[in-house]
């Protein structure tokens, strides 16, 4: 079964909009830490490496993601 062929834009404003999310998220992430969250005590506090780490794969998908649409330019 053949699919259609995505148009390269639509993967971009995807990717972008992914982006946006991402940063909103660790945006909100540092100002929760900053204002001294309950995540930053207790058993909370356990999660942060974790959350962190998600985002940043998170991210360096997209940057990936970015890297193709490039090279499909």
């Amino acid at each position: 079964m053949d699919y259609p062929e995505t148009r390269w834009s639509d993967d971009f404003d995807e990717t972008c909009q992914d982006i946006m999310e991402d940063a909103f998220l660790l945006d909100a992430l540092s100002m929760y830490l900053f204002s001294n969250g309950e995540f930053t005590n207790g058993e909370r506090a356990d999660y942060f490496p974790q959350v962190f780490r998600r985002l940043c794969g998170y991210l360096s998908q997209h940057a990936m993601d970015l890297h193709r649409l490039e090279k499909h330019l």
